[in-house]
C-alpha cells in the first residue's frame, strides 16, 4: 500500500543535532515502507524563507518521492509574493506554508491578507503552523475569510487538539494533520468529525520519529479502508485533486 507522510522537515535548521537531510530522510523512509514525503525547509520555516525555499527545490528536483512547500512569511509580504509566483506553478511543489514571525504566532487576518489574495489562483493547499489554541483561533478566522482555500493545520493545536477538532466542524475547508501531539484520542475524536477524509497522516520528523505516529494511528484501530484514507488516500486527494 502506498503510505504518504504529509508533513517532514529537512535541513540547515532542522531540530535535531546535526542537518536532517534527503538522504536521511529517505533512508527512514525505506525502512518505513513509506512511498512518499512532503517536504518542507527548516531554515525557510526558521529564519530566512528565501533562502531555505531554494535550498528545498534543488533537493528535491530529481527525487521523485520527495515533493514540496514553500514557506513565506507575513512580515515581508513582496518578497512572500515573489517567492510564490517562484514555486507554486511548479508541480513539485504542492502547497504553501503560511508564517508569522517565528511559525509560533497566530497568523492575522491583516498581516495575511495581500499574500492570500494573490495565492487564490494556485487552487493548492495553504499550510497554517498551530502549535496552540490561539493559533488555531487565528486560522479559522482566515478559513472563513478565504473560503474556497484549503487551510491545514499542522500541529492540530498541540495539547488542545480538541479546539483543531472543533475548528474542522465549524469549517469545511480546514483540514488536520496527525503532528503535533502523540495521541490515538486526537484521532479518534477527529476521524467521525471530518467524516474520516480532512485528516493526513503527517509525521513532524525529525522532531517526532514516523514510527511513533504509525504506532499512535495502529492503536486507533481503524478499518482497513479508513486506515488506507489516512495513510495514503486523504494526501492524494487534498494535495493532487
Amino acid at each position: 500500500m502506498p503510505l504518504i507522510d504529509s508533513f517532514a522537515i529537512l535541513g540547515p535548521a532542522a531540530p535535531v543535532p546535526g542537518d536532517f537531510g534527503r538522504e536521511e530522510l529517505l533512508r527512514r523512509m525505506d525502512e518505513l515502507e513509506i512511498t512518499h514525503a512532503i517536504v518542507i525547509s527548516a531554515l525557510a520555516m526558521d529564519c530566512d524563507f528565501e533562502v531555505g525555499n531554494a535550498w528545498l527545490a534543488k533537493e528535491i528536483e530529481n527525487e521523485r518521492r520527495l515533493l514540496g512547500y514553500a514557506v513565506v512569511n507575513t512580515n515581508h509580504p513582496p518578497q512572500a509574493i515573489e517567492d510564490m509566483r517562484r514555486y507554486m506553478s511548479r508541480k513539485n511543489f504542492v502547497g504553501m506554508m503560511l508564517v508569522q514571525g517565528n511559525g509560533n504566532t497566530p497568523v492575522s487576518n491583516a498581516d495575511s491578507e495581500e499574500i492570500l489574495n494573490a495565492y487564490r489562483r494556485y487552487g493548492k493547499p495553504l499550510l497554517i503552523s498551530a502549535p496552540n489554541r490561539e493559533c488555531v483561533y487565528a486560522a479559522s478566522a482566515l478559513a472563513a475569510k478565504f473560503d474556497q482555500m484549503k487551510f491545514v493545520l499542522m500541529g492540530m493545536g498541540g495539547e488542545d487538539w480538541r479546539s483543531a477538532i472543533s475548528a474542522a466542524t465549524a469549517y469545511l475547508n480546514i483540514y488536520l494533520s496527525t503532528t503535533g501531539e502523540i495521541s490515538p484520542d486526537k484521532v479518534r475524536q477527529a476521524w467521525p468529525a471530518v467524516n474520516g477524509h480532512r485528516i493526513l497522516f503527517g509525521s513532524g520528523a525529525p522532531l517526532v520519529d514516523p514510527a511513533i505516529v504509525l504506532g499512535m494511528i495502529e492503536e486507533v484501530e481503524l478499518a482497513g479502508r479508513e486506515k488506507d484514507l489516512l495513510l495514503q488516500g486523504n494526501a492524494y486527494r487534498t494535495f493532487a485533486g
